[in-house]
């Protein structure tokens, strides 16, 4: 019996990225979508969504079962998000975590738990594994020169972590006892294995299986035809795999026994349920469990409806080996059976190659897919006598004649932007940014889309071809294009400050709203001086009127604040004593805006519009108070409270001009930086701003971000070096689609400098 569909869970928004299973009609799925959700196996071939696991702040990208312990019984469920945190969820009472675990720096993307439920190991993008007993991190493992995707407990208690550094690490007491190395790409996934063995999964597409006690590799599993990003091991020690291929394999006996495709681009995760059931996260945000036993088998429609989105889904030929369709048979070699289960042909049927795969059971042929750039289908550009759904012209060098990169809608991108570097002699740190713009520019394709489709049907995007969208050139050959200049790239070092307004309406405002006041009303004399002050420069304010306008916005109803925060917002160029008595100038100014309490990561959302103008008076202030060596001083030292209110920040605001203040406030910040910090303290900086610059389209908040990447970058190794993981793509992007032309050059700049 092989394995076939038994179930699909939907209820996920975006990729599901891990899994875990809890017996054999448990399923626990995390997301991009910024949850976790709870399946109860409703009857042998359906699940219903149980619950939500709602408390991460962005995307959850690791889940684990903690076994039971004395203290609970039903065991735990953690997870780990981009928010840097690790949640850990009590099944008997979902709604909020019993307990957060803080102490990475960034992304948490793993997760293991040992089997007495008391050790909880976590990777991070930080290139750091943490080791968490009874709720408190004992050890911090570090060594790996990249992010640790990866951990693994064995059963004597030694720890094992994967990298994007290509190593297998292993730890006993904190403390590296071996370093295992073969894999040729990073490390995605590591599973334990009987007999004291295990199993580890890589970017270069291949399964090693180790023995703990050697440093030696037992055996490569090879088949995946692009990365491997998840494992797990069924009750009967079969390896079970899953990646960018669009397929989950099994393996017994180091062969493989089945490939089992799904019609989505990448298997994120895979998970073995206890009565040898297999489940599978993927892209599109749907759950899939594969079942050999014929009572958990999905529907007959529900089998064909599957089948048929697996037969009209692109299948890449480098998946299929070399193809020369003019030697292909005809829809009649379907005729005849196959020679062995699962074996895979192609068939030529008219223009168009189909593959179909053998189901031994059934007796007969299954399509899955049809093979969209073998010879013989039509096709709009050629490149070396072959022919592909793309062919971009790429400028590397001013004056060089552009290199051509085809590309074919099923392909991986990765795997065609390593061949264009390797083919042309060009670095591979470029991986990522040729792979992202053939991303962008090509996007996910399935066969069979409806007329209109803008990249299968007559209007679709063609490189080099007019643009349907009008005055949206050619972003590869276009008078836009991407051509790096060489020039060495200077940051900007001067910090940011506004101190543009209508002064003379604000006093204006702030004496009518004085006038109405019983407690904390500015005197006569203290009115006067305001009317008085020349904001041609900064202002010069005597200590007693700055102190009164400070106690008003401290006093006054939160409707009522704006003018005093907006003159403080001009008084804070200036060299004052920044502080009110025994209170700081951030406290001061924080509890009157609202800064830490309305910002901070865990207040609710939905901010009026009064709060949002507040905010943004705070938040310029804070940003102006730079421009003084007081006021700079100040407010590094308050930097991580400020810092904790910010990461976040801009998923509450609307107001355009608040969006602005908060990104002035982060490279102010990142400017402070490479002044008065070191290379960690950029890095939180640069990794909260990375989140930011990600989802807003706001052009000024864009620049200012991006120039927080050329800042921290150009001052720290460290910063540059993970800007390239965090934001690379972001930039690449920007640089052709950013939401204003300076966007666009700055963009540019910094991408160039990051790949220097």
């Amino acid at each position: 019996m092989t394995f076939k569909l038994s179930a699909e869970l939907h209820g996920h928004t975006s990729d599901v990225r891990g899994l875990v299973a809890q017996g054999g009609d448990i399923l626990v799925s995390v997301s991009r979508d910024k949850t976790g959700r709870i399946w109860k196996r409703a009857s042998p071939n359906d699940f219903n969504e149980d619950s939500a696991l709602l408390g991460h702040t962005d995307f959850v990208s690791t889940v684990t079962a903690i076994p039971p312990t004395p203290e609970y019984p039903s065991g735990l469920v953690a997870t780990g998000s981009a928010d840097k945190s690790i949640c850990l969820w009590d099944p008997t009472d979902l709604s909020q975590p019993t307990t957060k675990l803080d102490g990475h720096t960034d992304n948490v993307c793993a997760l293991v738990a040992s089997a007495d439920g008391r050790v909880l190991v976590s990777g991070s993008w930080d290139k750091t594994a943490k080791v968490w007993v009874d709720g408190a991190c004992k050890h911090t493992l570090r060594g790996h020169q990249h992010a640790v995707w990866c951990v693994l407990v064995m059963e004597n208690g030694e720890m094992l972590t994967g990298s994007a550094d290509r190593l297998i690490r292993r730890w006993e007491g904190g403390q590296l006892k071996a370093t295992y190395e073969g894999h040729t790409d990073c490390v995605r996934a590591l599973a334990l294995l009987p007999g004291g063995r295990f199993a580890s999964a890589a970017n270069d597409g291949s399964v090693r299986v180790w023995s703990l006690g050697s440093t030696q590799c037992l055996a490569e599993l090879t088949g995946h035809t692009s990365y491997v990003y998840a494992l797990s091991v069924l009750p009967d020690g079969a390896i079970v795999s899953g990646g960018e291929d669009r397929s989950v394999r099994v393996w017994r006996d180091n062969e493989l026994a089945q490939t089992i495709l799904v019609p989505s681009m990448s298997v994120w995760a895979v998970a073995a349920l206890g009565n040898g059931d297999i489940a599978c996260g993927t892209n599109d945000g749907i759950v899939r469990v594969f079942s050999e036993d014929r009572a958990r088998l999905a529907s007959p429609d529900a089998l064909a409806t599957f089948a048929q989105a697996n037969a009209s889904f692109a299948v890449a030929k480098n998946t299929m080996g070399d193809i020369d369709a003019s030697k292909l048979p005809g829809p009649e070699r379907l005729e005849q059976p196959g020679t062995k289960d699962q074996q895979v042909i192609m068939v030529k049927n008219g223009q168009i190659v189909e593959a179909y795969q053998w189901d031994q059971q059934a007796q007969g042929w299954s399509k899955v897919g049809e093979v969209v750039d073998a010879v013989g289908q039509t096709r709009k550009q050629e490149y070396e006598g072959k022919e592909y759904d793309y062919v971009f012209d790429v400028d590397i060098q001013e004056g060089a004649p552009p290199l051509k990169l085809p590309f074919n809608v099923a392909e991986n991108p990765y795997t065609a932007a390593q061949k264009f570097l390797e083919r042309n002699g060009i670095n591979l740190d470029h991986l990522d940014t040729v792979a992202n713009f053939i991303i962008k520019n090509t996007d996910g394709v399935q066969l069979g889309a409806p007329a209109g489709d803008p990249f299968t049907g007559g209007s679709r995007y063609v490189p080099g071809q007019a643009s349907a969208q009008a005055g949206v050139p050619d972003p590869f050959t276009g008078g836009s294009r991407y051509v790096p200049q060489g020039a060495a790239y200077e940051p900007p070092s001067e910090y940011v400050v506004n101190v543009q307004g209508n002064t003379a309406g604000i006093i204006k405002k702030l004496a009518e709203f004085n006038a109405t006041m019983d407690v904390h009303r500015l005197s006569d004399d203290q009115m006067q001086a305001l009317q008085k002050l020349d904001f041609s420069g900064p202002p010069q304010v005597a200590e007693d009127v700055y102190s009164a306008l400070l106690v008003s916005a401290l006093g006054w109803p939160k409707d009522k604040r704006l003018p005093c925060l907006d003159l403080l917002r001009f008084v804070a160029v200036t060299p004052l004593p920044y502080r009110v008595g025994n209170r700081p100038f951030v406290e001061s100014m924080a509890e009157a805006t609202g800064f830490f309490d309305l910002l901070g990561s865990e207040s609710p959302g939905g901010l009026t519009k009064s709060e949002e103008v507040n905010l943004m008076m705070g938040t310029r202030a804070f940003a102006n108070a730079f421009a003084t060596t007081q006021g700079a001083d100040n407010l590094w030292q308050s930097r991580k409270k400020v810092l904790k209110a910010l990461d976040g920040s801009w998923i509450k605001a609307t107001n355009p001009n608040l969006l602005t203040a908060l990104s002035t406030l982060y490279l102010n910040l990142a400017i402070a930086a490479t002044k008065k910090g070191d290379d960690d303290e950029g890095l939180n900086i640069l990794s909260a701003a990375s989140r930011f610059l990600s989802c807003t389209s706001n052009a000024d908040s864009q620049l200012r971000l991006v120039n927080v990447f050329g800042v921290l970058s150009h001052k720290f190794q460290l910063c540059k070096d993970s800007a390239r993981v965090l934001g690379d793509e972001t930039i690449v992007i920007l640089g052709f689609q950013g939401k204003s032309d300076a966007v666009k050059r700055a963009a540019k700049d910094v991408g160039t400098f990051l790949t220097s």
